[in-house]
């Protein structure tokens, strides 16, 4: 083996591959590949390069560092310990075990240090792309001097996904000059060589989107730091530095094989790679006293930092704006997207932390605020976002725009939601609280076709752990979806109509608030049916209620808009609501799945459990059962 140096930062970098070998052995579990591979990227972050303070993580002022390749956590997570982040060497031990703050990807809010949740690959990059944005833009809307970079480090499975080329494009057409992206090209992916499936150019690419790149030997540190500085000090555009590292490095038989990228090596094999790399074999966790020191020396300079006192944009919202919002008038009639859009021009003009886009498509789903300009490299201080067709990349940046402060929300079709669908996951994990509007919410939406009617979207939405659904039915509704998401603390999908819908129902701004109340209620005596609904449906109820009150049946209306907040409500209020009818119905224009639990087993579901059609609105409506003759006639009365 070639003789190891004992320099204090090749010290720290091997430091960083003896912790991350004993924790990953220590679990039987664990991604060594990346650690052992970037040693020298992580010491040149954490022993030069970032401006940070690790007794003060969350300083406004700080870089941003990303580890968008997840998996090598146990890079990360000893760089942490080792600069004085508050990770112990107790939580280098509890690796990947229950309720540690070093779980196997890094989450936001768990461990101090870490920005935010990676692990899905490429969406690191795509956050940061978001991260990078907002600093420009509250640069800008201050009137202060951009005080921070956001440095990513990414491998070659993140610059495989589409994501990573999505955000990538974007952030060159921003000149976002504050990015660093940091790619380990080590040539191996966790199946095999990228000979087998990634053989592209990616500086060309890189270089085609806009970006300086700089292609580096990622384990030389002098070649590392000089280019890490070189990106900080251009003006122009984002930078890419390929660093050409060996997976693995320093094991005697992994090293440079897809065999070193996701599986503890074993007592014997780190036993090897440590004495190749001048560390002891024993104690486990073993800092050199010259690390200690080293880190120790960094730390007292950052602690002396300035204290950022520099202005921010509130992020705050009054209950003066709140209240403001509910007695904003709209034009009756409209679509759910178009009372949606009128209010957003309030929350322009009284929220200064929103900011917002669309996928190309702020025309139709109805999410430009016609005041706030058009954000671009010449006007960052803009409030409106041309995301262009990138849906994945635009939730994830929106992800990255929370992250700095700001309370961001993006636009799309619902049945486009997919697309997004691991973004907006990462930011329910994370509880950010970004607002996604979506439009065209079923198969209403007419002549686009089945190709656009979102049939399953809605009810995949509410699968998601702490991301709150709204299906507004009119106005008052929809006033109340936006006071919850911008008074919430986790991410809100607005869920909107294309068409126009009926404005003259008895909705109720406070009852929409808990997620369901009674609209109509029945007549005394016994209670034949109950009958819930969501959204441009909702009147549709209020028809066959009456319809069935003709007959003789005693009829209740529900309005449901959001399923997560009315779960939330106590249950004595939740069946106080939901009554106690022989037959309980639920009528909206999706799937059925996630029905039952208010309807029973025995309830009857009226909705779409199949692809939809191409035809004008009216004529779909009759052909699915969604008229009021085809209702009746589904409950059997005639």
């Amino acid at each position: 083996m070639q003789t190891v140096s004992t320099t204090p930062l090749t010290l720290v970098a091997n430091t960083i591959r003896g912790l991350a070998l004993d924790a990953i052995d220590t679990c039987n579990s664990g991604h060594p590949g990346l650690p052992l591979g970037c040693a020298e990227i992580f010491t040149v972050l954490y022993g030069k390069f970032l401006n940070h303070n690790p007794l003060d993580p969350k300083w406004p002022g700080r870089d941003r560092f990303i580890l968008s390749a997840g998996h090598g956590s146990m890079g990360l997570y000893a760089s942490l310990h080792l600069a004085g982040f508050g990770v112990t060497i107790d939580d280098l031990k509890a690796f990947r075990t229950l309720h540690s703050i070093t779980p196997g990807h890094p989450e936001y809010r768990e461990t101090p240090g870490v920005e935010t949740t990676t692990g899905p690959l490429g969406q690191g990059v795509a956050t940061s792309v978001g991260m990078a944005l907002g600093a420009k833009h509250l640069a800008a809307r201050l009137n202060i001097a951009n005080n921070h970079q956001v440095v990513v480090l990414a491998g070659d499975g993140c610059m495989m996904e589409g994501i990573c080329s999505e955000a990538s494009s974007l952030a060159g057409h921003l000149k976002l000059d504050n990015l660093i992206l940091i790619y380990d090209s080590n040539d191996i992916c966790l199946d095999g060589s990228t000979t087998e499936c990634f053989t592209e150019d990616v500086g060309a690419r890189y270089r085609a989107y806009g970006w300086n790149v700089t292609v580096v030997d990622g384990h030389n540190l002098e070649q590392v730091e000089q280019a890490l500085n070189s990106a900080r000090s251009q003006t122009e555009n984002p930078s890419l530095i390929i660093a050409k590292t060996t997976i693995g490095k320093g094991s005697p038989t992994y090293q440079g094989s897809s065999e070193a990228h996701g599986k503890a090596f074993g007592k014997a094999e780190s036993s090897a790679t440590k004495t190749a790399l001048g560390l002891p074999s024993d104690p486990l966790f073993f800092v050199p006293d010259e690390v200690n020191t080293f880190f120790s020396n960094r730390v007292e300079i950052q602690k002396n930092r300035p204290i950022d006192t520099a202005p921010h944009i509130p992020n705050l919202i009054s209950k003066e704006t709140l209240n403001t919002l509910r007695n904003t008038e709209v034009k009756p009639g409209l679509a759910t997207r178009a009372i949606s859009q009128a209010l957003l021009q309030v929350i322009h003009d009284h929220c200064p932390s929103v900011i917002g886009g669309s996928a190309d498509l702020s025309c139709s789903d109805s999410t430009l605020m016609k005041t706030g300009g058009i954000l671009s490299s010449d006007n960052y201080g803009a409030r409106n976002i041309k995301y262009g067709v990138r849906e994945f990349a635009m939730a994830a940046a929106a992800s990255g725009l929370a992250l700095e402060g700001l309370r961001p929300f993006c636009g799309t079709f619902l049945t486009f939601s997919d697309y997004m669908k691991n973004a907006v996951r990462l930011a329910a994990l994370m509880r950010l609280p970004v607002t996604y509007q979506f439009t065209h919410d079923s198969i209403l939406l007419g002549e686009d076709g089945p190709t656009h009617q979102p049939v399953e979207h809605l009810a995949a939405l509410r699968a998601m752990p702490t991301l709150t659904v709204f299906r507004p039915a009119d106005t008052n509704e929809t006033k109340a979806a936006w006071i919850a998401a911008l008074s919430a603390e986790s991410p809100t999908a607005l869920v909107l109509s294309r068409q126009g819908i009926n404005d003259t129902l008895p909705t109720s701004i406070d009852g929409a608030l808990k997620g369901g109340y009674i609209l109509t209620s029945e007549s005394n005596g016994p209670l034949d049916y109950t009958l819930i609904a969501t959204g441009s449906e909702l009147s549709l109820a209020v028809e066959c209620a009456v319809a069935l009150t003709s007959k003789g049946k005693n009829c209740r209306v529900v309005s449901l808009p959001s399923f997560e907040v009315f779960d939330s409500q106590p249950k004595e209020y939740q069946n106080d609501v939901l009554g106690n009818p022989a037959q309980t119905v639920s009528i909206e224009a999706q799937s059925s799945f996630g029905w039952h639990k208010y309807i029973g087993r025995d309830g009857i579901s009226i909705s779409i459990d199949q692809f939809g059609l191409s035809a004008p609105a009216k004529d779909l409506a009759e052909h699915f059962g969604f008229t009021v003759p085809a209702i009746l006639k589904r409950l059997g009365v005639s």
